[in-house]
């Protein structure tokens, strides 16, 4: 049963206090639920880096839950990167890891809770910086952008993870850490969405034009039309802004 009133969590090692506990979701299973709550802790900074969780018996007083199910919070966390877990000493909060984050979130935030036009207008913000990016790629570079083509004979499940890795592609040719874990983010958010999208053997047509073209604008230094293509197949309907590839010479491959 769930505690009344859940007490303040403290740092062991720093004794100042954080906010009380978020009543755990009805909707979620419990572990995910404690899981959740921690990490919003952390994200508040309440919980810091090298801060101690209060001992096992304390927090499953507060959450009102057993061992068992408060180890597999931990856990959750400890794989995630969040937390440092030594036998004996307990746990102790560690500076995340940004890729563990994003995957974190794409895994606690499916897209049913994102429109996908909100998912599609970032993925755009995102890739048009990542086409100016790769005017200062090499052609044959850009070239291998060609082996990520849809199949029409594909499963839905193939094609999906054809065209995630055809964006991602661009991105490491691009450069730019951060530009490829959110786009990786965005595109993960979204897989259902897209394995679905996929059924329909138009929509898995409309994405094969739209590699052809994109591709073939990269490969010739047209910039600029790739820019539009792409921005059109992300948010059909939506008058594209005005493009930030800056015209130059493209380079040749040595």
């Amino acid at each position: 049963m769930m505690a009344q009133q859940p007490a303040n969590i403290t740092s062991y090692q720093n004794p100042t206090s954080v906010s009380q506990f978020t009543p755990l979701s009805p909707r979620m299973r419990r572990s995910s639920s404690i899981a959740a709550e921690l990490r919003r802790l952390i994200s508040a900074g309440e919980l810091k880096p090298g801060d101690q969780l209060p001992t096992e018996a304390t927090l499953c007083r507060q959450f009102g839950v057993s061992r068992t199910t408060l180890r597999e919070a931990i856990q959750m966390l400890r794989t995630s990167g969040l937390l440092d877990v030594t036998p004996g000493r307990g746990s102790f909060i560690r500076t995340p890891d940004l890729s563990q984050l994003l995957a974190d979130l794409a895994l606690t935030t499916p897209a049913t809770r994102c429109s996908g036009a909100e998912i599609n207008h970032l993925r755009c913000i995102i890739q048009r910086d990542i086409i100016a990016r790769l005017t200062r790629v090499q052609t044959a570079q850009r070239s291998e952008l060609h082996n990520f083509t849809l199949s029409r004979q594909a499963t839905p499940d193939v094609n999906a993870e054809a065209e995630a890795n055809w964006h991602l592609h661009m991105a490491r040719l691009a450069g730019g850490t951060l530009n490829h874990l959110m786009l990786q983010t965005l595109l993960a958010m979204e897989l259902q969405n897209r394995i679905q999208r996929f059924h329909n053997p138009d929509e898995v047509m409309r994405t094969i034009q739209t590699q052809m073209r994109f591709n073939s604008a990269l490969v010739d230094g047209d910039f600029a039309l790739a820019d539009r293509v792409l921005t059109q197949y992300l948010t059909p309907g939506v008058a594209p802004a005005p493009s930030q590839v800056q015209p130059q010479q493209p380079q040749s491959a040595a």
